[in-house]
């Protein structure tokens, strides 16, 4: 039975190729790849290293703006 549903797949795959709707696709996925290629986007992958780059640098500006508190206090009271 498996291989009825392959062959059956198989031919309908073909028929949406020949038909109008298999063109359709094709231009409809060039028109998103075309859309999207001259979009700024980034890939998931780089947004979410920028993020945790973005967190530590915070982290870091968070207990440097701590220390010269501290030394302007020191600073002050001398």
């Amino acid at each position: 039975m498996p291989k009825a549903f392959t062959e059956l797949q198989e031919k309908v795959a073909e028929l949406i190729r020949s038909s109008p709707a298999g063109e359709v696709e094709k231009h409809m996925k060039t028109a998103l790849s075309s859309a999207m290629s001259k979009m700024d986007v980034v890939t998931r992958e780089d947004f979410d290293l920028q993020q945790q780059m973005l967190a530590k640098a915070l982290e870091k500006l968070a207990v440097l703006e701590k220390r010269v508190v501290e030394l302007e206090t020191a600073k002050k009271a001398q």
